[in-house]
């Protein structure tokens, strides 16, 4: 089968397309061919040696939408309930230490397998399932947010952003969110935008609300150290502030924060990772967000951008694009 492979770290020139064995299957493990496969920050990272656990050689990628080929359990019979089911993914260690989803096919074990929604593409289904457990971990196992909270969430045009906001607002939380810029952005009517115009558009934004000392949430899925320090000023100062960290963009993972904001706030800070959950943990999840994109109370991605996996020289890009956040609309790769 074709496949996208690096034998090194440390620059996106050394992934390359390959000829390798299909994956063979053990009892409790599917074959599923991969018909599209999301672009995310994390296989970018991998190739470029950022994240220090992955393994050489390696085939990266994390998301996936396709048919189950075949499907074993544990005795090693064949699953016929599963044999030709559409399925998506996301997470475990795939892409960083087992081979992962750019390519034809991938092996996943029988009990991760969830049905993807029915009324998305295979395309749509693959660009949103890491976005959506990184924000689900967020809001719901982090941050914790309920009914009546005030939420900031720096970055809500980006994947993980977008889909938190759809979460927060089906637990009745008030949101606001941060954009670089509004220029050609039509921001849900859910979310009141903070265009960053300044170091203290926050501030200005949330005082003008009356919201001042009010915040109960923060959500950073950005990165960057001005926004994140001027939302900190807006928070809580009653010891019942959370604020969630799932990116940051200097090369050596450092950004300063305001101690005193956040000391007299008595906030309390979390960082966000996307492998905290285990396989079912993660399939119950995929399976309720499914449900809930058929039913209508969540909403999938407008527009994705197809890659097709034989372009190498396209797939860098959008690699370099969803790792420097150029990208204005998501990337999925599709063998």
């Amino acid at each position: 089968m074709q496949a996208l492979r690096f034998e090194k770290t440390g620059s996106l020139d050394n992934l390359s397309l390959v000829q390798i064995d299909k994956p063979s299957l053990a009892p409790g493990e599917a074959l599923v061919r991969v018909r599209a496969a999301g672009i995310n920050g994390s296989d970018a990272a991998a190739v470029l040696g950022i994240l220090p656990f992955v393994t050489t050689p390696r085939t990266p990628g994390r998301d996936f939408s396709g048919e189950v080929v075949e499907a074993l359990d544990h005795a090693g019979i064949t699953l016929q309930e599963w044999t030709g089911a559409d399925v998506w993914g996301t997470g475990s260690d795939r892409g960083f230490t087992s081979d992962g989803t750019f390519a034809e096919f991938v092996k996943v074990p029988v009990m991760a397998l969830s049905r993807k929604p029915k009324t998305l593409g295979h395309t749509e289904a693959a660009s949103m399932t890491l976005p959506w457990l990184c924000a689900w971990i967020t809001v719901d196992t982090l941050a914790n947010i309920k009914k009546g909270d005030n939420v900031i969430i720096i970055g809500a045009r980006g994947g993980i952003g977008s889909a938190a906001a759809q979460l927060c607002k089906d637990r009745g939380a008030r949101i606001f969110g941060t954009y670089s810029s509004l220029a050609n952005v039509t921001p849900p009517s859910y979310v009141t935008p903070i265009e960053l115009t300044s170091g203290t558009a926050i501030r200005e934004a949330i005082a003008k609300e009356g919201l001042q000392n009010k915040i109960d949430v923060l959500l950073d899925c950005a990165g960057y150290e001005t926004p994140f320090n001027d939302a900190l000023f807006t928070m809580t100062p009653v010891g019942t502030g959370r604020v969630v960290v799932m990116a940051a963009h200097a090369k050596d993972g450092l950004f300063p924060i305001n101690m005193r904001t956040f000391y007299t706030k008595a906030l309390t800070m979390k960082g966000m990772k996307s492998s905290m959950l285990d396989s079912s943990e993660i399939k119950e999840f995929l399976d309720e967000l499914s449900s809930k994109i058929d039913s209508g109370a969540f909403e999938g991605p407008k527009e994705v951008k197809p890659v097709n996996m034989e372009d190498i020289d396209a797939v860098r890009a959008a690699l370099q694009e969803i790792l420097t956040r150029a990208a204005r609309v998501r990337p999925v790769i599709v063998p």
